[in-house]
């Protein structure tokens, strides 16, 4: 018992060098508890025997099952009504996790303010935690130094862009690229505005917002060596590769491989809200008029084959994958899901993990290698049909940069999975490019029809693969990614 009593007392003499209990004049009144609904097959962080008692915030705190909990969110735990085990059993890992970033409750509050359809057709993008203005509102609430910033208004929001250009012209302009703001999912992307309903119930005061500004616009200038040079064009990483790529149609397509895959469609000047798990963007604004694109995201591509030459040990280097895969004619049944940080676009579950299925005693590491390079074909694919389904596009020529897309079998790969051309140029680094070309067409150097034609493909790979055996082994590619999916419980 005296064991139980110091452990108790180190436990709680921890929690107060956390800070927990300081400044506390007098314990929180016990309050109803508040019982979360727990996510759909998620393992809840109750034990099995239970506590109906409410409990003091210091007797809370002394229990296992938020031992390793920051102190703060202990209390933030009880604070929402979770005063004893029971209650607490009703809290699922899922939610205590989000309570370390965003909390449920905010992301719920504004599903409820403005309805989670309304939310994606205004902004383009689902409520998640990594939405900025949903980190926004967390340095509010969270980090002392933002708060008071606020209050003093002496603080400023913005993307990377907003903060070069508001140094390079001493504080004078605050403003930021149409393509960096949609992605901040809080603009309007229908209008390219801020979306002041949202950023409202967000309790954020919208002028902290820059000026949303054309791609084109002239930023202002900056001095070197005593001479004033103009800032001209500005624009988000993917919409840049987009851009210099020459995908300014509807319909037409990039997609960069290096350690995960981004790709990105052009959909024209018409806004086509698309829901099924990926990203409804701008692209660029040019004389006033929006350019829209979708984007999938793929997290894993150079970083699994990465993964076999660290981890797996099955290769000593990158490069050396490509041969290895082509060593074997086929996969020899072995699919590759490669979650190991849970499934992006279009699945987006955190919780997936990486499987290998299809193993038995033939199975050799060029099986392995070339399932890997499949498994990046078949992501992508997954992406590409949402699309052309949702955006009414057909997508017939993909063009490739990245570092990745050196490899020529995981581009007839992707030619066979996606049945469309896939086009290498000859530079891979297609986003440094677009950012210089946007900059060129906003003094007149150059014109959106030169664009078009900047890169020339160094080489074109065509489908080959019949179409039965596409379908079939896509059809088995979905089973094993059904497999993986909300596998963390098992964990």
């Amino acid at each position: 018992m005296a064991k139980v009593k110091n452990k108790k007392k180190a436990f709680k003499h921890r929690l107060k060098k956390q800070g927990l209990f300081n400044n506390l004049k007098a314990p929180v009144p016990p309050v109803p508890p508040v019982a979360p609904q727990p996510f759909a097959e998620s393992k809840t962080v109750a034990k099995e025997e239970v506590v109906t008692t409410d409990l003091s915030l210091e007797s809370f705190a002394e229990l296992p099952e938020v031992d390793g909990l920051r102190s703060n969110l202990v209390e933030t735990l009880y604070n929402e009504g979770l005063t004893s085990v029971a209650a607490f059993a009703t809290v699922t890992e899922e939610e205590v996790l989000a309570l370390k970033g965003v909390g449920p409750a905010t992301v719920k509050k504004l599903k409820e303010n403005g309805g989670e359809e309304k939310i994606l057709r205004e902004t383009g993008k689902v409520i998640a935690p990594h939405n900025n203005g949903l980190i926004l509102k967390w340095c509010m609430e969270n980090v002392p130094e933002v708060k008071e910033a606020i209050e003093k208004e002496t603080a400023l929001y913005g993307t990377m862009d907003t903060w070069l250009i508001w140094k390079l012209t001493e504080g004078k302009t605050h403003a930021v690229a149409c393509s960096n703001a949609s992605s901040s999912g809080c603009v309007n992307v229908q209008k390219g505005v801020w979306n002041e309903e949202f950023i409202q119930n967000l309790g954020v005061p919208l002028k902290l917002f820059p000026t949303i500004a054309s791609e084109a616009s002239e930023y202002g200038v900056t001095k070197v060596f005593g001479k004033e040079i103009p800032i001209t064009g500005a624009i988000a990483d993917q919409q840049s590769a987009l851009f210099a790529q020459g995908c300014l149609e509807a319909g037409t397509m990039k997609c960069t491989n290096g350690t995960g895959s981004f790709m990105d469609i052009t959909i024209g000047n018409t806004c086509k809200i698309a829901s099924g798990g990926v990203d409804n963007l701008i692209a660029w604004k040019l004389n006033d008029t929006l350019t829209y694109m979708v984007e999938g995201f793929v997290s894993v591509t150079g970083s699994a084959v990465q993964w076999l030459r660290d981890g797996l040990k099955i290769i000593r280097s990158s490069g050396e994958i490509e041969a290895l895969a082509a060593s074997v004619p086929d996969t020899n049944g072995v699919y590759f899901v490669p979650a190991l940080v849970g499934l992006t676009s279009p699945h987006n579950d955190p919780s997936a993990r990486g499987t290998i299925i299809g193993i038995t005693r033939r199975t050799t590491d060029a099986h392995i290698a070339r399932a890997t390079l499949e498994c990046i074909a078949f992501g992508i694919k997954d992406i590409l049909d949402v699309v052309e389904k949702e955006c009414e596009v057909k997508i017939d020529r993909i063009n490739v940069d990245g570092g990745a897309s050196q490899n020529n079998l995981l581009l007839q790969m992707l030619a066979d999975y996606c049945n469309a051309d896939v086009a290498r140029p000859d530079t891979l680094e297609a986003t440094a490019l677009g950012a210089a070309l946007m900059a060129a067409l906003s003094i007149n150097q150059i014109s959106l029809e030169d664009v078009k034609h900047i890169l020339t493909p160094d080489a074109v790979f065509h489908p080959q693969m019949d179409a039965t055996l596409r379908e079939e082994r896509y059809s088995i590619w979905k089973e094993a990614v059904d497999r993986s999916l909300k596998w963390i419980k098992y964990a």
